[in-house]
């Protein structure tokens, strides 16, 4: 094989291998939708609780099309208005948060909430060790 012929094969093989790892990247959307959000965050280890009907609802999934949502306000909005919050510190005069999304669990909606206004949140527990509220903290 002569200099020439050897060079094209090494660069045919770089090149496929470049353009193989390329291909098993995940893309994430704009939206944040199943795969993940722009910032290619994940909700997994979000809020994770063993009690099932509070695990089965963070994951059920919905619309949404929020608008100049304010921390005092985006708790009482559907599909999050269906359980206990309890909130404190939360942000005053923060920015508003507007995002839509045509299918987000509820869990993966809190997450983003909670990272756009650096909330913390976590599950308060009844005498029985059962999730009562979660805990929002500015």
């Amino acid at each position: 094989m002569n200099f020439p012929k050897g060079l094209l094969l090494i660069a045919c093989c770089v090149s496929l291998v470049l353009l193989n790892s390329c291909a098993d990247g995940k893309k994430t959307g704009a939206t944040g939708g199943a795969g993940g959000s722009a910032m290619g965050d994940s909700s997994a280890g979000f809020l994770v609780t063993d009690f099932a009907p509070l695990a089965k609802w963070l994951d059920e999934r919905f619309e949404v099309d929020y608008k100049h949502m304010t921390p005092a306000l985006i708790f009482d909005q559907v599909p999050l208005n269906d359980i206990f919050y309890q909130t404190s510190n939360l942000p005053a005069n923060a920015a508003p948060f507007n995002f839509s999304n045509p299918d987000i669990s509820r869990r993966d909606l809190l997450k983003r909430i909670a990272n756009h206004w650096n909330l913390k949140m976590s599950f308060a527990m009844d005498a029985a060790g059962n999730p009562s509220a979660v805990k929002v903290e500015g």
